[in-house]
């Protein structure tokens, strides 16, 4: 039976908040094991259930890290392991003692990651920045919302869980590197860039042209139609994209409105981003007396981008995502409760299914990690516990 993509691949997690512990999920997914390194002394940030939701097929550890035997046992962990991930506030992990630099003599060629909001370098390096102070930064904000209005933070944690992605994505660069060379490698991450990498276009716009697109509500720098549009039902929407003139003459017929096509106010893409505001009118008339459902399956089937705009509940019901197996039963808790999550967001052939399971408890994996992996004998295990070097 082939293996998963990471099997064999050790991987220690200092990460906490979401865009660490989202790139390690993804990575324990993939095969890796993934240990993650707690204190039942610090509780996990939003409790033990959102704990669970990204820290799934992981194994737990708690490790004393502001005793020098915690440090020593942190230590010896890294040495048998691949990549160390972390994303504490600038100068912590160095402070500890568990820089890359410190590590590489434990281990010359481990993989070392670091993830922060604004950085390590330059003047906000110390800066404390989660999802919406990062993604502010890197000017997201500054194409949502209204223009009349304020801007429009994207409150989603969009950016953590898009450098998560691309953290998964550099480890395995590094793998790579580091079986072709022998070297390991220090990679820093930062969530500011990775959205700014994501829109770059903006940069552009600035610096080719001098303009500043500002607040885009739901339209397109130049296409028309282009937006979320009222349906049946409360607070329903469907969202529609006309790209080109082909779509433009399909979509006008699909919607039962030929005469559209011949009117000057949207003759061609220019005049038609000019009217917008009247075409919008226009076509809301048309999506009020359909459900999003019933307007996406006219318009897809004459050929025009279109799809409903669901909220939680549409998620969890639609039927496209559920055939597809979009969300996975990770397990139950000894109280019933069963635990569903999002399935990896890629998928392979010739390989097993991701590893699905439940998180761990505080600690559950200390008798592996410190007896099976570093041989410990139980007894040291239990004098390490007693006097606090495992809380």
């Amino acid at each position: 039976m082939s293996k998963l993509p990471l099997d064999g691949v050790r991987v220690v997690d200092f990460t906490t908040v979401v865009q660490g512990p989202y790139a390690t999920l993804l990575m324990a997914q993939m095969g890796a094991e993934v240990i993650k390194l707690e204190s039942s002394a610090a509780p996990a940030e939003g409790g033990r259930d959102a704990f669970s939701r990204l820290n799934f097929s992981k194994k737990s550890v708690t490790i004393n890290l502001k005793d020098p035997r915690g440090l020593e046992v942190t230590r010896s962990l890294v040495k048998i392991s691949d990549i160390v991930i972390e994303n504490f506030a600038t100068g912590v992990i160095d402070r500890l003692g568990l820089g890359y630099e410190a590590l590489r003599k434990v281990k010359p060629d481990i993989i070392m990651i670091s993830a922060q909001g604004l950085g390590r370098t330059g003047p906000l390096k110390d800066a404390v920045a989660y999802f919406a102070e990062a993604q502010n930064f890197a000017g997201i904000s500054n194409l949502a919302g209204y223009k009349d209005g304020k801007r429009g933070t994207v409150m989603s944690m969009w950016g953590d869980y898009f450098t998560g992605m691309l953290i998964s994505f550099a480890a395995q660069a590094a793998l790579r590197h580091r079986n072709a060379t022998g070297e390991g490698q220090y990679i820093q991450v930062t969530m500011a860039d990775n959205v700014i990498a994501a829109i770059p276009e903006t940069v552009m716009d600035y610096t080719v042209n001098g303009r500043d697109a500002g607040p885009m509500e739901n339209g397109d720098v130049a296409m028309a139609p282009h937006g979320a549009y009222q349906s049946q039902g409360f607070d329903k929407w469907i969202a529609i994209a006309v790209t080109n003139e082909e779509e433009w003459s399909a979509f006008c017929k699909a919607t039962g409105h030929p005469q559209w096509a011949k009117d000057e106010r949207f003759a061609d893409p220019v005049s038609r981003w000019h009217h917008q505001e009247e075409l919008d009118r226009l076509i809301t008339q048309w999506t009020m007396e359909r459900t999003d459902y019933e307007a996406m399956h006219i318009l897809q089937k004459a050929g025009v981008p279109a799809g409903p705009n669901l909220n939680g509940a549409g998620l969890a019901d639609d039927p496209h995502l559920k055939e597809r197996g979009c969300y996975i039963p990770i397990g139950k808790r000894d109280d019933g409760t069963l635990y569903m999550h999002v399935g990896h967001p890629w998928r392979s052939s010739g390989v097993p299914q991701p590893s699905y399971k439940l998180a761990p408890l505080v600690g559950e994996n200390n008798s592996y990690v410190l007896g099976e992996l570093l041989g410990m004998s139980e007894a040291e295990i239990a004098r390490l516990t007693k006097e606090k070097v495992l809380v």
